[in-house]
């Protein structure tokens, strides 16, 4: 009589198949919240529970084991956070809060790089979802247009967030960050990366290119408005234009704003 005998599955195959069942869950579950699958309004809290638990089911098992080579220094963290202003900045925001107009707006809303649930992944798992992205919650892949190296600088850097953002007022903008250039052109050029960034566009059109909820910025310049109206605007949007729904610019330092006053001001031709 022939035996067979009973071998007990590795720790790996374990593994495999609980992410597989908790994939399968996750599918059964998104299936059952997009039934109603507009975006007309704001994701309801299990959706938004949903949309995150998905981020982490997705990283497969082998990513988990990647290491960041890069030194948790103020030099990378620098670097990680210049890359984070020209790739992630427009959805997350300046501060990773995602507070931009275009990233409330998402659906599900582009997650606060400050959160506890950002905070606890690991390197290689934030690794893993910048390279990789992740499906139906609009977060891409940046796999083509960010490096492996720059990726572990961006990952450097958001996990750096919340001790940047428990710095006293006085220092709450990151350590040596860039400063905003002195010249007229390089402050105004400054401020063209600023207002692609927050996602002014959304709302607002610029040479025949944007929105349309809020006015055209082609002529903002001829309009006589000082820096300091302009300034005091971003700030507190309600105070200076009644029943505005302009969101205040509260992630923007002082120098930003002037910036990008200073990019609004350049902004004279007539609209054809």
């Amino acid at each position: 009589m022939k035996l067979t005998r009973k071998l007990r599955p590795s720790i790996w195959e374990s593994r495999s198949a609980e992410a597989a069942c908790r994939r399968c869950v996750l599918a059964i579950m998104l299936a059952v919240s997009l039934l109603n699958c507009t975006a007309h309004g704001g994701p309801s809290k299990a959706e938004t529970v949903l949309a995150n638990v998905a981020k982490d089911v997705v990283i497969p098992l082998e990513a988990e084991q990647k290491k960041n080579p890069l030194p948790d220094s103020d030099e990378i963290v620098i670097q990680g956070q210049q890359l984070f202003l020209q790739s992630c900045a427009l959805c997350h925001g300046a501060d990773g809060r995602g507070r931009t107009e275009l990233g409330r707006n998402m659906y599900p809303p582009a997650m606060d790089m400050t959160s506890p649930h950002v905070q606890h992944w690991s390197d290689a798992e934030m690794f893993w979802i910048i390279q990789n992205g992740v499906r139906l919650t609009g977060m891409p892949s940046w796999n083509s247009s960010i490096s492996e190296a720059d990726t572990w600088k961006l990952v450097r850097f958001v996990h750096n967030l919340p001790r940047i953002d428990a710095m006293p007022a006085a220092k709450a903008v990151p350590p040596n960050a860039p400063a905003v250039p002195e010249s007229d052109a390089r402050l105004t050029k400054y401020g063209r990366t600023l207002y692609r960034q927050e996602g002014c566009f959304v709302c607002h059109a610029l040479n025949g290119e944007g929105g349309k909820v809020g006015p055209d910025l082609t002529t903002e310049g001829a309009r006589g408005r000082t820096d300091e109206w302009l300034i005091g605007h971003f700030k507190d949007p309600s105070a200076y234009v009644h029943g505005s729904v302009m969101p205040p610019f509260k992630s923007l330092t002082d120098e930003q704003l002037q910036a990008l006053t200073r990019f609004l001001q350049k902004q004279t031709k007539r609209a054809r």
